[in-house]
């Protein structure tokens, strides 16, 4: 199995990790809702894109208002 370095460790990192190795293996379970890490992946890759897309990069800062939710981590 591999490794992640502390340097790189941070929520990103680790989802984009075992998107690589488990894409179909749950990353998030609330009630009946389910979630790989393929599918969560997937999920803030987009959010990341439509930064990009507006001209968000990184080191810039935005804010965020969202409800607790099981889709948190996707922003």
């Amino acid at each position: 199995m591999m490794k992640l370095a502390a340097t790189t460790l941070n929520l990103a990192s680790v989802i984009e990790h075992h998107a690589r190795l488990a894409p179909e293996r749950e990353a998030i379970v609330c009630g009946e809702k389910r979630l790989s890490y393929g599918t969560l992946n997937a999920l803030a890759n987009q959010v990341a894109n439509a930064l990009n897309e507006m001209r968000i990069g990184h080191g810039d800062k935005v804010a965020l208002v969202c409800p607790n939710v099981p889709f948190f981590p996707v922003v």
